[in-house]
């Protein structure tokens, strides 16, 4: 009896509600708020590290005469990052983000996303170009020229700007910029403040201070004066001559690897006296002048072993041949003084050696070549020619030289004040060519990769571009590309992410 009343109570309800149905003529009112529709001229943003990116979202309004009353709000990785209409974010890291911008109509509380995120590439405006080391106020500190096409974009004071305001240090010797796994690093010596230390060279962030990463403290008077990187195992070499090394194995986390406290030795002793500019990254080898048997060294930049990487220094090849008779021999230079030693069109297997060679007969400059080859492994070499240098009146003690490589010439430094650059064609002999006198004493001169250009460091705080293209050459009237003033004293210039490490 329950469930019939039940059932007849269903009924009757269903039947007294039909009529309202039937009478609803479907007018309903939903709050959608002021729709709008976002989206982007472009997806994609590029600028440079802590420079700007602004985003201009393209909007279409189902209102447009109601177009104020709303918020705005830009997230990127999940943080809101700016509450204005138009994104002006400024990129404090290297990498890829994606932003997402949302709008708020105040009065209905709905929000209208945008169509897709925006992606904002943020690169370093510091991985190629002109590297500079200076010192100014007693402070060692770093600068920057990065070349894009005929323009130039100067940036200086980059160690406090990226470090917190911190000193760097004082007393600075060399720079160099070397790979890293995944990336580019920065050495900097200097024998002031914290002393050498080692950087990201795309950020210019502190990343190792050397006297804290040897494996049983740094050596007594630790005051390095050179540096070379090469794919497995690095160098550094103190003030006396004395080489540490750090090995790496494949695929070494950056900035992870010690430097071993126990100086290397080799038969006949280890006091280097100069790391050759080989370009590292085309070479499979390296050349060191020895001090001690004064003597050039071989150094294979590449140990197959990648595995378990080993340190490759050994004495320097004999001829397969005798030397000339006018000749000093590579494996000891005898009672002649090594000046200078570079080579030319560096190759995996191949290279042109060259040295500047002071006699002990009569104090004259000597050019003596060889031809530095491989089948990968074993190295040989054949000995050139010895020649009176015809830069002998124009180089000093404080002369400057750097090898363009592509295009064996010689461009080095001379005259009384060292404000001179003059050059040599290593492929003629021909009598050297003043280029140019600079403003003041030049501290250091380099070549660019491409053969095309030098840099140029100067006492007075400048950095000077000079053009010594072939036309240059040809024309015989030097050509300055770019200069920088107001440096304090450059003491070192590098290519930055170039072939030399």
């Amino acid at each position: 009896m329950k469930n019939t009343i039940t059932k007849i109570l269903s009924a009757g309800l269903v039947i007294a509600l039909l009529p309202a149905c039937i009478k609803d003529k479907g007018n309903y009112t939903y709050n959608y708020g002021n729709s709008v529709t976002i989206r982007y001229a472009t997806y994609s943003y590029n600028a440079f590290l802590k420079d700007t990116i602004k985003v201009y979202p393209l909007r279409t309004w189902s209102n447009p005469n109601d177009t104020t009353e709303f918020e705005h709000a830009w997230f990127i990785n999940g943080k809101q990052v700016s509450d204005e209409p138009i994104l002006k974010y400024v990129g404090q890291e290297l990498g890829q983000f994606s932003a997402y911008y949302y709008m708020k109509d105040k009065r209905s509380g709905i929000q209208f996303p945008a169509a897709s995120q925006v992606n904002l590439n943020v690169t370093s405006p510091y991985g190629a170009g002109w590297g500079i080391l200076y010192e100014k106020d007693g402070e060692s500190e770093l600068a920057h020229v990065r070349i894009a096409g005929t323009n130039y974009f100067d940036y200086t004071g980059l160690y406090k700007s990226f470090n917190d305001g911190e000193s760097m240090g004082s007393d600075p010797v060399k720079i160099r910029d070397y790979y890293v796994t995944g990336g580019r690093g920065m050495y900097v010596l200097q024998n002031g403040g914290q002393g050498p230390i080692e950087l990201d060279a795309n950020t210019l962030k502190k990343k190792l201070v050397a006297k804290n990463v040897f494996t049983q403290g740094p050596p007594a008077d630790f005051k390095p004066v050179d540096i070379g990187f090469f794919p497995t195992t690095d160098f550094m070499v103190n003030h006396d001559g004395n080489v540490y090394a750090r090995v790496l194995p494949q695929n070494a986390l950056p900035y992870a690897i010690p430097w071993v406290s126990t100086p290397l030795y080799i038969t006949g002793g280890l006091k280097v006296g100069d790391i050759w500019d080989t370009w590292t990254t085309m070479s499979g080898w390296g050349i060191l002048y020895e001090k001690t048997g004064n003597r050039l060294l071989r150094l294979r930049t590449y140990v197959p072993n990648m595995g378990n990487p080993a340190i490759a220094i050994d004495t320097f090849p004999v001829p397969e041949v005798p030397y000339p008779a006018n000749y000093s021999s590579l494996q000891r230079l005898g009672n002649w003084q090594y000046i200078w030693g570079g080579t030319f069109n560096d190759g995996w297997n191949f290279m042109d050696g060259a040295l500047i060679l002071r006699s002990p007969d009569d104090n004259n400059l000597y050019w003596q070549t060889f031809e530095f080859n491989s089948d990968g492994v074993f190295p040989k070499i054949t000995p050139g020619t010895r020649i009176p240098f015809q830069g002998n009146s124009v180089v000093t003690a404080q002369s400057k030289f750097t090898a363009v490589k592509p295009r064996d010439y010689l461009f080095f430094t001379g005259g009384s004040n060292n404000d001179e650059i003059w050059y040599y064609d290593a492929r003629t002999g021909a009598p050297v060519v003043k280029y140019v006198t600079t403003p003041s004493k030049i501290n250091v001169i380099t070549a660019h990769d491409n053969g095309n250009s030098i840099g140029v460091g100067l006492e007075d705080g400048t950095f000077i571009v000079y053009d010594i293209s072939n036309q240059v050459i040809v024309d015989g009237v030097s050509k300055e590309l770019h200069r920088l003033t107001g440096l304090g004293n450059v003491v070192d210039v590098i290519v930055k992410g170039g072939y030399t490490n």
